[in-house]
């Protein structure tokens, strides 16, 4: 009874309301038009909230510690490579530009350019940043490759290239033995490849807690791989025919298509986007290089650093 007591004065309440705004709008087509102006209008500030709430203010992001420690010190110590022309070598390249830039945002007015550049390689940029000596590494860091580090808005998308030997007639990737080398951000889209399409058969808790393992169908799709330790190794295992094909970023192809013979195949197995990137616990320097990125990208200054030093085309 009481249910059906609060029903009915629900009922009730919900007639009064729509009485009162059809006498407040007015009724019939021109009532509607006017409640669906009201509802845009609501939606639309309500939008505008949402996303004032949601982003951090510039303005706040530079009053963080993080920034602080950088503005008492006068200078952004970045982490820079100098092996990968056209983006980091000899002091030159779209990264080292992109840092010089972004100091300069990060500290508006110094008499010169506010960076220091500390050399990293792919293995130390990731120690350097996690031990606090660079503030910042803008050095092929793939964007999300880990929890320890936050990432700006891309600065550039690549692509990851599946690679045989000269004249080899590429075949079906699930028939091919692919090389890969670990830790590294063609291992990490390789891998994601792999697990989406690979067949999976699923196996239920019992069969889990027994150890039973269920026998893939005769049509199943599976991959062999191979890890190797350096781009050097997997490309000499391919030219003597250890392995079939190779994946690796469309930089690095670029990079050793000098030094090795090989051909690339059109295959992508996904991109790559590499990001400025800070500590985890540093993350107001990652956002504010996020709006940093963003606005060169929207300004069209980004793409013409790209045509500058000639990396486009991953």
């Amino acid at each position: 009874m009481f249910f059906a007591g609060e029903l009915a004065k629900g009922m009730k309440r919900r007639w009064t309301i729509r009485r009162g705004t059809r006498g407040a709008l007015g009724g019939g087509t021109e009532g509607r038009k006017r409640l669906r102006v009201l509802l845009f209008a609501a939606l639309g500030i309500a939008a505008i909230f949402a996303l004032f709430t949601l982003l951090k203010p510039e303005k706040q992001l530079k009053s963080t510690a993080e920034i602080r420690r950088i503005t008492d010190k006068g200078v952004l110590t970045v982490g820079i490579r100098s092996d990968i022309p056209g983006f980091s070598m000899d002091g030159s390249g779209l990264e080292v530009e992109l840092a010089e830039l972004f100091a300069a945002y990060l500290l508006p007015g110094s008499a010169e350019t506010p960076v220091r550049f500390v050399p990293v390689s792919a293995q130390t940029a990731s120690t350097k940043l996690s031990d606090g000596s660079i503030d910042a590494a803008i050095a092929l860091m793939q964007k999300g490759a880990s929890r320890k580090f936050a990432y700006s808005y891309p600065y550039y998308t690549d692509a990851c290239r599946v690679i045989v030997r000269k004249g080899a007639r590429p075949g079906p990737l699930d028939q091919m033995l692919i090389g890969y080398v670990q830790n590294t951000s063609a291992a990490n889209v390789l891998s994601k490849y792999i697990d989406s399409h690979e067949t999976k058969v699923e196996r239920s808790l019992l069969d889990r807690l027994r150890g039973i393992e269920k026998e893939l169908p005769e049509n199943a799709v599976t991959y062999d791989k191979k890890a190797f330790a350096s781009y050097p190794d997997l490309l000499t295992a391919l030219e003597k025919g250890r392995i079939d094909c190779a994946v690796m970023p469309g930089v690095y192809a670029r990079l050793y298509s000098e030094s090795y013979e090989f051909d690339t195949t059109r295959e992508s197995l996904g991109s790559i986007s590499y990001a400025i990137a800070s500590s985890a616990d540093e993350p107001a320097i990652a956002e504010l290089a996020d709006v940093f990125i963003y606005e060169l990208r929207e300004s069209g200054r980004l793409d013409e650093l790209i045509k500058k030093y000639a990396v486009s085309g991953g």
